[in-house]
């Protein structure tokens, strides 16, 4: 074989290789309700499967429930004035992301479902801007392991607003958590690092259960028809920045079942009715600065003693 038959034969698979590895970016243009084009927007996820990094945008009302599923670098936009509404009667998420990196979802009002969006089995999900509301069950929710930061925008009028379980991890910064029935839930080993405004909200405002974590750097609890917080069962608190919990119609902070909270820096933990403003209770709760960071509020708490 010549030289040259030789170096194309070696060099073709080489060619053919670099080709299959080559994927594009997409950008993608829907029109919910349209006549042409692309009229969903799952339409537009079959598209973006065979693509790479895909920018979705959305205009119109999308009556559809919205699959994400092993998508990764993924962005979804809305027009002024684009939503997502649940067509499952409640039973289905109206947005669900599984086993997917680095999905953002953008400005759009995101209406009813089982929950309105999940983002679960390991995935990473941004929420910017959006307005989450009405959705029988959970309005953000994050599990299995996976990661959800919320920046901005509203989460009302759900049955939980915020939702962390099993491991899974959320990331609220400037959202208005506000009309659900429980503001935030976190059970077996879930996260909330937050700085956001829960209020209103029928029941408690943050309840946590079985080893679950609560980052409060400089959140307003304020309003709520229960106790502002509750921490159960080996969980923990960490209160930071300007804190605010007052207003709550059961108590502000109640600690039970070898539960703990630091309030790292004075607070305003004052002036929450039906209860004391952090209590602890008989089962080794604990509350450490409890008697000297809440700004004067009461307490049946006792410094804990250093070993």
């Amino acid at each position: 074989m010549s030289r040259l038959k030789l170096g194309m034969s070696l060099c073709l698979p080489l060619v053919l290789l670099m080709s299959a590895g080559t994927v594009n970016a997409a950008t993608l243009y829907v029109r919910c309700g349209g006549k042409v084009g692309l009229t969903s927007i799952g339409a537009a996820l079959k598209v973006a499967q065979y693509n790479g990094p895909s920018t979705i945008n959305v205009s119109g009302a999308c009556n559809e429930n919205v699959m994400i599923q092993n998508l990764d670098r993924l962005t979804l936009n809305a027009a002024p004035g684009a939503s997502i509404n649940d067509v499952s009667g409640g039973n289905t998420d109206t947005v669900q992301i599984a086993s997917s990196q680095s999905v953002s979802i953008n400005n759009f009002t995101i209406n009813g479902g089982a929950t309105g969006v999940d983002c679960l089995l390991g995935s990473l999900c941004y929420l910017n801007g959006n307005t989450v509301q009405g959705a029988a069950g959970v309005g953000v929710g994050a599990g299995a392991l996976s990661r959800i930061f919320v920046s901005g925008g509203t989460v009302q009028n759900n049955f939980w607003g915020i939702n962390a379980q099993n491991g899974g991890g959320v990331w609220a910064i400037g959202v208005l958590i506000r009309q659900n029935e429980l503001g935030v839930n976190l059970v077996s080993g879930g996260l909330l690092q937050t700085n956001a405004t829960i209020t209103d909200n029928i029941g408690t405002g943050i309840f946590a259960t079985h080893n679950s974590t609560l980052n409060c750097n400089g959140c307003s609890v304020t309003g709520n028809g229960d106790h502002g917080i509750i921490l159960k069962r080996n969980s923990t608190a960490r209160f930071a920045g300007t804190v605010v919990v007052t207003g709550n119609t059961g108590g502000g902070v109640q600690l039970n079942e070898e539960s703990s909270a630091f309030f790292r820096e004075p607070a305003n933990v004052t002036g929450n009715t039906g209860g004391l403003d952090v209590a602890c209770g008989t089962s080794a709760a604990t509350a450490r600065l409890a008697t000297t960071n809440i700004g004067g509020g009461t307490t049946n708490c006792v410094e804990p003693v250093d070993p």
